[in-house]
């Protein structure tokens, strides 16, 4: 995927891959591999073993792997040192940002040294890629476009190339949900790879990277259960596979995807004999692992995955980044059950060589949680000094120079800082009674969550669009609270938390059958749920209290919402706002 590897911004979060400062000629041979799908792209050597490692290469770019790419590609040229197409796809897969401009400039030199007299594709191939080492991906962007459709065009058959064109393109989508510069023309290209090459793995990841953040990711669902046959042994195509996935509602297929993701990685670890720092999905699938049985009301088995990703950490002398990535996975487990005080008891411990961004990352969380627990407690003098806390720690995140190296970016910490401030101040001004002010500052930490990088650290509060519907149910907007849920269960229908919040909301609304009907979906997300979850309790009594018994409970119901300001279904620890 051209996108990641070349015009990704340098990544706050850094993915610790093994070997990322080795010279190429230094990098330890790899092992040929099965499962990685069957791309072939034919190139001049008279050795068929350098062929073969190339087209390992060639595979695992398309899959999202880069750096076991590399490998691969610096083995084949170990095999046909003048093999100019897997020098090629050495300065490909060499790392975005300036740290490796002058890497890729090289290799990218040997393979336009060597391209005499090779077929012309392949030469097509080697100048288009030129342009990008030459101006970089922001200026040479035109130019590669156009030499690549030129490739296109003497050649329709070679997917491989309109493949690499599309895995460019793909800009993904605007906060307002407009597709990227390039994203139509992308989608364009996969559809049409979609009917020729339907057999091909990194046409379906593409497609699924495609529609991940679209507002139709269920067109590529059948796109991320193809790779689990076609690419089983590809963590990143899985991961991939298993968050879309989960973005459409299949949170037990998803489930089964990144358990498969983990152990794919811990047989690359074995084979290569590598410590867990070293695979690169695993952490990231067990994360969503932990948010996936969160949403499905396992409560417990979320805290389990993050447990086992905190033991993982701990077990590979794991960096402080790590750990407090650990940390706040167990943090949002407990977050999402309105446990406050054990969210606020998560251990947090750094080193002494931490980051200042770092020890802001865990501050915030730290600050964050007590606040809610103090607002459960009523202690609103204190909440309001924790919010003017939190925002003293952001205003000095945002003034910080971005981070030019391997440590956290303090500017995304920054954002994910004022998003918890506002969130928190919002649910203050709400407890207050100040409801416009508090409309107005969770509308405001709705638009910051918009504005999150992707290669920044995940959000540690509560959605501030969830805090919003809460909001509207205590101050007799059950239209909009309405309006709202059902936004949010479109775009994640597999949590039963979204689900159970419409219901609550359909019966603000006093719309009777239509909180049936949610509550049911509720129930059928959380079929699997732990069972002593009081919201399991009150789904089944209001579904029984049909009729009768309905009307009976209906008056103290409404009553209760509208004199004491709190939503009589809601959640236990998320009454406050």
């Amino acid at each position: 995927m051209l996108a990641r590897l070349l015009r990704a911004d340098e990544p706050s979060v850094h993915a610790r891959a093994p070997w990322e400062d080795v010279a190429d000629d230094a990098l330890p041979a790899p092992l040929l591999r099965t499962g990685l799908g069957d791309a072939h792209l034919a190139v001049t050597t008279a050795n068929p073993r350098a062929q073969a490692w190339f087209d390992q290469g060639l595979r695992l770019m398309h899959l999202g792997w880069g750096g076991e790419a590399r490998r691969a590609f610096a083995q084949a040229t170990r095999e046909d040192a003048a093999l100019a197409m897997a020098w090629w796809g050495l300065a490909l897969t060499r790392g975005p940002g300036a740290r490796f401009a002058s890497a890729r400039a090289e290799a990218m030199g040997r393979a336009l040294a060597l391209s005499e007299g090779l077929s012309d594709r392949e030469q097509r191939y080697i100048v288009a890629a030129s342009l990008l080492a030459e101006k970089g991906p922001a200026n040479g962007r035109h130019a590669f476009v156009r030499d690549m459709e030129c490739l296109i065009d003497r050649y329709p058959e070679d997917g491989d190339a309109r493949l690499l064109l599309a895995g460019f393109l793909l800009d993904g989508y605007e906060p307002d949900g407009r597709p990227g510069q390039g994203q139509p023309y992308a989608q364009a290209l996969l559809r049409e790879l979609l009917r020729s090459h339907p057999d091909h793995a990194g046409v379906h990841h593409a497609w699924v990277q495609a529609m991940l953040n679209s507002g139709r990711p269920d067109a590529a669902r059948d796109s991320a259960r193809r790779l689990v046959t076609l690419a089983p042994r590809a963590s990143p195509a899985l991961l991939s596979a298993g968050r879309l996935l989960q973005r459409v509602g299949l949170m037990a297929e998803a489930q089964r995807v990144l358990e498969t993701a983990v152990a794919a990685d811990d047989a690359y670890l074995a084979e290569e004999g590598l410590l867990p720092a070293a695979a690169p999905s695993a952490e990231a699938a067990m994360r969503l692992l932990s948010q996936g049985c969160a949403e499905a009301g396992q409560y417990g088995e979320a805290q389990a995955w993050a447990r086992r990703l905190r033991q993982r950490v701990e077990g590979a002398g794991g960096d402080d980044q790590a750990m407090l990535f650990a940390a706040a996975t167990m943090v949002s487990a407990h977050l999402r059950f309105g446990f406050w005080r054990a969210a606020a008891d998560v251990p947090m411990e750094l080193s002494d060589t931490a980051s200042p961004a770092e020890r802001a990352l865990r501050d915030g969380m730290r600050q964050y949680t007590r606040g809610l627990s103090l607002l459960e407690a009523s202690r609103l003098g204190e909440v309001e000094r924790v919010c003017s806390a939190l925002d003293a720690q952001h205003a000095l995140l945002a003034e910080a120079r971005r981070s030019e190296d391997l440590s956290l970016c303090p500017r995304d910490v920054a954002r994910v800082v004022e998003v918890a401030a506002q969130e928190l101040r919002g649910a203050l001004e709400a407890r207050k009674g100040e409801v416009g002010r508090a409309e107005a500052t969770l509308t405001r930490a709705w638009r910051l969550e918009r504005r999150f990088r992707a290669a920044g650290p995940a959000a540690f509060s509560r959605p501030a669009r969830e805090a919003l519907v809460r909001l509207r149910l205590r101050t007799d907007r059950e239209g909009k609270a309405v309006e709202l849920a059902k936004a949010l269960v479109s775009e994640r229908p597999g949590c039963g938390h979204l689900r159970l919040l419409a219901a609550e909301s359909q019966v603000a609304l006093g719309a009777w059958s239509d909180a049936v009907e949610d509550f049911t979906a509720f129930l059928d997300c959380w079929r699997d749920a732990d069972p002593h979850l009081p919201e399991l309790r009150r789904a089944r009594a209001f579904i029984a209290g049909r009729g009768r018994l309905l009307r009976l409970v209906r008056p103290p119901e409404i009553l209760a919402l509208r004199e004491t300001g709190t939503p009589s279904l809601a959640a236990h620890g998320t009454a406050s706002c």
